[in-house]
């Protein structure tokens, strides 16, 4: 079983059926038996280890919680931003013991099936960790957990002042450079018009190294996910121009791909922080006098429809900085049996140089469930990366916490995990909302 498998491991009760137990024993005999615990595979190494912290949970049931002194101060870090008055989750609002303890056991369920806070990248380690992670720690789990068990006490009033721990702010930019503007207030709606393209000149006169972008829009609440991309021919830009002038509206329709080429991703970006940093050091190469196209996903699911919205991107500059570039891995003649829980599309790459990979932005659509990557050596397979809660509005770019070390003949795959039950047909890969894609977007530079 692949690490990705272990996403449909119903958590919620496993402690009752005893799958939980048989997991956590096959962990401990793999380590008597192999140092590696290969023979389980990864998926049920993952599974193991998260039983191991869920049964942990249930073995404090006699640790007593309280949410002045263990639940405050993870809300407010980790909640707070979004889920307060001005933030982007507005609802549920969790901003004092009334809010939260109202929702201790809608809390309880949506982390303990890593739904929230939304961070798609597994954190544990067993596939590599990330930086900036929203990812709860076990410790930070089991409170949150065991204090809703426990039917969510206030606990002592007098320690709140000394239990506040405020928020981490969001790195801004340093400076604003230039400004991609998508030009107008746009109206989404569902299906495929949450999908829009937008062509977009950011006014380079010269060729620049593009470190970091800030999104700024009217309502943030609305812009779930933008993906930017640079056009690499005046055919391309022809292009684009034709399929804005001819769509009525501002910008054009374009779920899936910006429907143009040749073009190159320069950025994959998602709302839980307006700032996207490009790893230290590193930047995109852009070419002058070329424009660029704006791919937004709205959420009208949080905003409801006949909301306008307007959206530009600060860009940030850093001339000198090592180059990097957005490698694909992707899948080709996808082919998905209709009618599944389980169907499986996987890409290939052999490294012919050695190359360090920086970060990852994954690309499914809407029946995609899992993502895993691998890299694959003689001496055995390492899980290089793990999205295992997939959501396509929290789609962008992770970037790793230490990076990731290519040999010439290493191999990295691909492997995504779709649910098909709701579809009548085969599954193909494409552009079009019935279809689906597998695509690995390894940011990468030369060692």
């Amino acid at each position: 079983m692949r690490k990705s498998d272990a996403s449909h491991f119903d958590f919620q009760n496993s402690v009752e059926t005893g799958a939980c137990e048989q997991a956590v024993n096959n962990v401990k005999l793999s380590t008597k038996l192999s140092t590696s615990a290969t023979w389980i595979g990864l998926g049920g190494l993952a599974t193991g280890l998260a039983c191991i912290a869920i049964l942990a949970f249930k073995s404090k049931a006699s640790t007593d919680y309280s949410y002045i002194r263990d639940i405050a101060p993870i809300v407010e870090h980790r909640c707070a931003q979004c889920h307060s008055g001005s933030g982007l989750a507005a609802k549920p609002l969790l901003d004092s013991y009334a809010t939260v303890s109202k929702y201790a056991d809608t809390i309880r369920y949506m982390t303990r099936a890593r739904m929230m806070p939304p961070w798609t990248a597994d954190n544990r380690g067993t596939c590599r960790t990330w930086r900036d992670s929203l990812w709860l720690s076990d410790a930070e789990l089991g409170k949150l957990v065991g204090w809703a068990e426990q039917g969510a006490p206030e606990g002592d009033r007098t320690l709140r002042a000394d239990r506040r721990v405020p928020a981490e702010k969001p790195r801004d930019l340093e400076r604003v450079d230039a400004v991609l503007d998508t030009g107008a207030d746009y109206t989404p709606g569902l299906g495929t018009s949450a999908y829009r393209c937008f062509v977009a000149d950011p006014g380079l006169t010269r060729e620049r190294m593009l470190t970091g972008i800030r999104v700024v829009s009217t309502d943030p609440r609305a812009v779930a996910h933008i993906a930017i991309y640079g056009l690499d021919s005046d055919d391309a830009e022809r292009q684009a121009v034709g399929r804005d002038t001819e769509e009525a509206g501002p910008g054009y329709t374009c779920y899936g791909s910006p429907r143009v080429e040749p073009a190159h991703l320069l950025a994959s970006w998602t709302w839980d922080n307006p700032t996207l940093h490009f790893p230290e050091g590193t930047g995109l190469r852009v070419s002058p006098n070329r424009k660029w196209i704006v791919q937004v996903l709205y959420n009208v699911i949080t905003t409801g429809l006949n909301t306008q919205t307007r959206t530009h991107i600060d860009l940030k500059f850093d001339d000198g900085v090592r180059a990097a570039s957005f490698m694909a891995l992707r899948a080709s003649g996808i082919a998905l049996p209709p009618g599944k829980n389980y169907a499986e599309a996987s890409a290939r790459f052999r490294a012919d140089a050695p190359m360090t990979v920086l970060g990852i932005a994954p690309r499914m659509h809407g029946l995609g469930k899992t993502m895993q990557v691998d890299r694959m050596r003689k001496d055995g397979d390492e899980c290089a990366a793990s999205f295992d809660h997939w959501n396509v509005y929290g789609q962008r770019l992770f970037i790793y916490q230490e990076p990731l070390h290519l040999s010439a003949g290493d191999e990295l795959r691909a492997t995504c995990i779709y649910n098909t039950k709701t579809a009548g047909e085969t599954v193909h890969g494409g552009d079009n909302i019935t279809d689906e894609a597998c695509e690995a977007n390894l940011y990468v530079v030369s060692p």
